[in-house]
């Protein structure tokens, strides 16, 4: 009879034991649907206010987690849990939609500009010997800079020679030599600086700088002053010719017809000179 009741009370404790493991387990795995629940409502917020509907049934969701005991309450928070996520999957694919919907809008609003994009391009008026904006943009830029003159400069080159090249070549040639330096003026200066064709062999730019006059002409002269020359093919013949230029800088200053007189009277003067 003693054998007997050891090996009772032996099984007792093992059931107890096993009991009190299951509930440790039990409990762990309550504890972490609890956390992922509460993860998952975390990253709705995260995600944003568009899901606030769904964050608030969640937060509701881990409130009754905490409350749930028997395996039917389970079962329901399940349910439960299942009808939010369709809810949230929902609003994403919505989200998605409008996404793509507006997307489709703005490539349908980009296909049918062209026109305007023409308008806008036709109405900048180009030099056809260097591709730059001609005299009737230069005057706009410098009208509009003499009403905010701080910073700004004006630099003048008039290319050397254009005129007897012109006379000996023909116009042809002289537009090479011109263009040859315009690009050479371009790409020295800054991309945010402005340059056009003047007139004649002349090219202007529109600075904006926040050194002193002395500063920016060190800064043309670097790059103006050098010697470029040009393979020019004419008829069987390539020949090579020198490039260069004259120039100076003016500060933007009011009234704006004292400053186009210093451009012109500068322009004349360099071309008066012009010899081969």
């Amino acid at each position: 009879m003693s054998e007997l009741l050891v090996v009772v009370g032996g099984a007792l404790r093992a059931m107890e034991d096993y009991n009190r493991r299951t509930t440790n387990v039990l409990r762990r795995q309550h504890t972490e649907l609890q956390h992922m629940v509460s993860m998952l409502t975390q990253t709705l917020i995260v995600v944003g206010s568009s899901g606030e509907s769904s964050v608030n049934k969640l937060h509701d969701i881990e409130k009754s987690i905490e409350r749930a005991r028997l395996l039917e309450d389970m079962q329901l928070l399940k349910l439960r849990l299942g009808q939010c996520l369709e809810a949230v999957r929902e609003e994403a694919l919505r989200q998605k939609t409008d996404g793509q919907n507006s997307l489709e809008k703005l490539r349908k609003e980009l296909e049918t500009s062209p026109e305007r994009l023409g308008i806008v391009s036709a109405a900048v008026d180009l030099d056809a010997a260097t591709g730059l904006p001609s005299k009737r943009e230069a005057m706009k830029a410098i009208h509009n800079a003499v009403a905010l003159p701080h910073n700004k400069f004006l630099a003048i080159a008039v290319v050397s020679r254009v005129q007897a090249v012109n006379a000996r070549f023909g116009y042809a040639v002289g537009d090479q030599i011109l263009a040859a330096f315009a690009d050479h003026f371009c790409g020295s200066l800054a991309a945010s600086d402005q340059v056009f064709r003047w007139h004649g062999p002349a090219l202007i730019a529109l600075l904006e700088r926040e050194e002193r006059l002395e500063k920016v002409r060190a800064e043309i002269g670097r790059f103006a002053e050098g010697k470029l020359e040009k393979t020019i093919k004419i008829g069987a013949r390539a020949i090579m010719l020198p490039i260069s230029a004259t120039w100076t800088i003016f500060p933007v200053v009011s009234p704006l017809e004292e400053l186009l007189k210093k451009l012109e009277a500068f322009t004349a003067t360099q071309v008066s000179r012009d010899y081969v």
